[in-house]
């Protein structure tokens, strides 16, 4: 089993966002199952006019997710995800929109295929 204090074994999920309220929540309840391996869930809250930033915090607080908000105003996922990347402080990323829902067992998973939850090696 992993333990969250250690970065070289968690899972800094990575979640852009753009006025996505009305979704974050079932998104983050999707990933409370696997908080055990996630090492901290950066929400990059893209010009959100709708109180994404707010929800998903209620959220997160609700889930036990370690989450930090990152504000951006790039207008577009892919900068979003880049502005989370250069902060994550995790050896694995998981990347999922604030519209999706994630399967439960596949962060695991995923850490087992890799090699029993060594960072990688490149």
């Amino acid at each position: 089993m992993l333990m969250r204090s250690s970065v070289l074994t968690a899972i800094s999920v990575i979640i852009p966002a753009h006025n996505a309220a009305a979704t974050i929540a079932a998104t983050l309840a999707s990933l409370r199952s696997e908080a055990e391996v996630i090492g901290e869930v950066l929400l990059v809250d893209d010009s959100s006019s709708d109180g994404t930033a707010e929800a998903a915090l209620n959220a997160a607080t609700q889930f036990s997710l370690p989450l930090r908000v990152l504000k951006s105003s790039c207008r577009d996922a892919g900068g979003s995800r880049n502005v989370a990347l250069a902060q994550a402080q995790c050896s694995w990323i998981y990347l999922i929109d604030a519209d999706d829902l994630h399967l439960e067992g596949g962060l695991r998973s995923m850490l087992v295929r890799a090699g029993g939850n060594r960072p990688p090696t490149w």
